[in-house]
């Protein structure tokens, strides 16, 4: 049997071109070099969170033990029994003001910005609430008993160890700081407790209030002032009058 053998055109491959040759490899290099910067920056951010967050645990160690301090002074203000100067008869107060002050040194940047300033409020507050005290004292109901600069004392410090007492909670919920055994002391119901007996008794008197006296009442325009005068020397004069003539006429 023959084998015949037929060619038509050409049988061989094309060569190659840079498409197939050069094209993987860069794809493989874009590839390579998109992955390898993923796991610098992945690296570089769980080093940087991992960093926060220890930061933020030691710091909120710190300041879970500042704050246990001002709700202990801020209940000292609330119960403060108050003493009587047996000199001058005044009332005077028994404890010092409370206070906070943070260290210039302390990294405030592993907390959230709201957690900041709702700390770093704190002192601003108790300065406000001693310059509103102050100003009772001087131009308030005064001596002896100094009753509305106490109450605002009260009141203003019963607020600001109420929100200590909050601070804390957050800090030992978002840091894992183990909180203060207190016992049965229970200073977040006493800190309420005094700010609803407070607000009770301002609302009701706001809304009963005392007559105002003839020295506080709105001032009487200048015109009338004179118009009276006037009346009045008229019915004066005519008094005198009346006095002076004889009898009987």
């Amino acid at each position: 049997m023959n084998l015949f053998n037929f060619t038509v055109g050409a049988t061989g491959s094309a060569p190659p071109s840079w498409l197939t040759t050069v094209l993987p490899g860069l794809t493989v290099a874009l590839v390579a070099g998109v992955v390898l910067f993923l796991l610098n920056w992945l690296r570089e951010w769980l080093t940087g969170y991992l960093k926060r967050k220890t930061e933020a645990e030691v710091l909120a160690f710190s300041l879970v033990t500042e704050f246990d301090r001002l709700v202990a002074t801020c209940s000292e203000v609330i119960d403060d029994p108050l003493h009587m100067d047996m000199n001058s008869g005044y009332w005077e107060s028994t404890v010092k003001a409370p206070w906070i002050e943070f260290p210039d040194a302390w990294d405030w940047g592993s907390f959230p910005k709201r957690l900041q300033y709702r700390i770093r409020s704190i002192p601003n507050k108790i300065y406000l609430a001693n310059r509103a005290v102050s100003n009772l004292w001087d131009y308030g109901e005064g001596p002896p008993d100094f009753g509305d600069a106490f109450e605002e004392r009260t009141i203003r410090f019963a607020w600001i160890g109420l929100e200590a007492v909050l601070i804390n909670d957050i800090l030992a919920k978002e840091y894992g700081v183990p909180l203060l055994d207190r016992g049965e002391w229970d200073p977040e119901q006493r800190f309420k407790d005094e700010i609803a007996k407070i607000t009770k008794r301002r609302d009701h008197e706001n809304a009963h209030p005392w007559p105002k006296p003839d020295w506080m009442l709105p001032k009487v325009p200048i015109e009338e002032l004179q118009e009276r005068h006037a009346k009045l020397a008229v019915d004066l004069e005519a008094a005198l009058k009346m006095k002076k003539a004889p009898k009987g006429l």
